[in-house]
């Protein structure tokens, strides 16, 4: 089945997000952590955590192409529901009204992570070429997450100074979405760090229930964010074009293999 009206770019990132979860399931925990945060912190975080997902950004035709690109790859998709922190994060960057539709559903493609797909349809109002073009290019809303299912307020609170400090991760923030019950805090590399180009370069911490209070008074170091993001827009390798955002090959449209 060819997916004609499904951008190529797409397909090719949504395909990049699977071949991680299938890496992930098979890889260890620190491996797949940077390689720059210490082993004693691996051991910490992998005590604690395991890999939930991998996440990129697509902007399908509609909602419905979307469901039918996965029912076509035979992937079990959960019924999409309203996204918090990634349409926060494209109002802020693209000055989307408060009523731009972003959705979030989950795949599991093979066992173990699974793929979290944001979705920004292109039949939404709201939704301009320029947005696709620029999130293609730099791919800032790829993420890792763990997912920590013993946390409680003071755990929570150590492990993100750890990764604030010894880690060399920067904290963006934290919400907690209702539609799953979950606390999401999110991380970027440290300027000096970002300068490495990685396919998913931010990290998510998930945990159960609403623990935004035990983050509520942490500062978010603007200043060192606004390096970070500068590094990685600046990362784009050459011979990559912004409306691929990848490579500047074609990609053939037709359902993404699992591998």
């Amino acid at each position: 089945m060819k997916h004609v009206d499904f951008d190529a770019c797409d397909l090719q990132r949504l395909r990049h997000a699977v071949n991680y979860a299938h890496h992930a399931s098979e890889t260890s925990l620190e491996t797949l952590l940077p390689p720059w945060i210490p082993r004693e912190l691996k051991r910490r975080i992998k005590a604690e955590c395991v890999v939930s997902h991998c996440a990129t950004l697509l902007f399908p035709p509609s909602e419905e192409a979307a469901a039918e690109l996965f029912r076509a790859c035979g992937w079990n998709a959960t019924d999409p529901i309203p996204s918090v922190l990634v349409k926060q994060r494209l109002t802020e960057r693209h000055r989307l009204p408060e009523d731009a539709r972003v959705l979030v559903t989950r795949l599991r493609p093979v066992a173990g992570p699974e793929v979290e797909v944001f979705l920004f349809p292109k039949d939404d109002p709201h939704y301009r070429e320029d947005i696709g073009k620029a999130e293609r290019a730099h791919n800032l809303e790829n993420h890792v997450g763990l997912f920590m299912a013993r946390a409680r307020e003071e755990t929570l609170r150590l492990l993100t100074d750890r990764l604030e400090t010894v880690g060399r991760l920067v904290y963006e923030g934290c919400a907690h979405n209702p539609h799953e019950n979950t606390t999401m805090v999110y991380f970027a590399p440290e300027a000096r760090m970002a300068g490495t180009r990685r396919r998913f370069p931010r990290w998510e911490v998930q945990c159960p229930g609403d623990l935004t209070h035990a983050l509520g008074d942490r500062p978010v170091r603007t200043a060192a964010l606004a390096d970070t993001y500068a590094v990685l827009r600046a990362n784009v390798p050459p011979g990559v074009t912004a409306a691929c955002g990848e490579t500047g090959r074609a990609v053939s449209r037709i359902p993404v293999p699992l591998r």
